[in-house]
């Protein structure tokens, strides 16, 4: 290969390797598409549940049972602190579009894990919003980022490591993960909010 050819090689790969970081950067707190939410849900549930998993019938299918086992598992059985978990929670239900979520957690969950009306309505301005501390926007730009392109960054995860062992990293992956499921599972069965819950602020 000629020096003018292997030139031209690496300089198109790394302008390719800067679209690419740029197109990412770009898409960084970027919600999903918007849909027309259904009104109606679309799998019926039993008039005795308590809950839009139960559309995940029958309960004895292995596939649901796991799935609720799954689903359920992060709202209780955590080793981040609750309210690390919930601006996980939120901002995820953020920006996947997840209402149902945003729902049953922003008034109950969240404010019980010690989150103000104002830092709520703050998670819908993402990471560099004014006000976050150090560690609350890393967790929120690890969504971000893993929204974004599936990965959190060296440099996040490095500053999650300041207060986090392993163990807890991995948990801010899985419970974004958990969230993320749970949002396409509600939104696409038409999961309804509850009466006396109130959905997204206006955006």
């Amino acid at each position: 290969m000629s020096k003018l050819l292997t030139i031209s090689v690496l300089a198109f790969a790394a302008a390719l390797s800067q679209t690419t970081w740029v197109e990412t950067q770009g898409s960084m707190g970027k919600r999903v598409e918007p849909f027309a939410r259904p009104t109606t849900p679309r799998v019926p549930r039993t008039p005795d549940s308590t809950s839009p998993l139960d559309t995940c019938l029958p309960r004895q299918d292995d596939m649901c049972q796991k799935f609720r086992t799954l689903g359920g598992h992060f709202v209780s059985n955590n080793k981040i602190p609750a309210r690390d978990r919930e601006l996980l929670t939120l901002r995820t239900a953020w920006l996947s579009r997840g209402e149902y979520i945003w729902s049953v957690h922003h008034a109950d969950y969240a404010r019980r894990a010690g989150l103000t009306a104002e830092e709520v309505a703050r998670v819908t301005k993402g990471p560099d919003a004014s006000g976050w501390s150090p560690f609350d926007a890393t967790l929120l730009r690890a969504v971000d980022e893993l929204q974004a392109s599936r990965f959190i960054s060296d440099a996040t995860w490095k500053a999650l490591g300041d207060r986090y062992d392993d163990r807890q990293r991995l948990e801010v992956i899985l419970t974004v993960a958990n969230y993320t499921m749970l949002a396409m599972y509600f939104n696409s069965t038409g999961a309804q909010m509850p009466n006396g819950k109130t959905g997204f602020p206006v955006d």
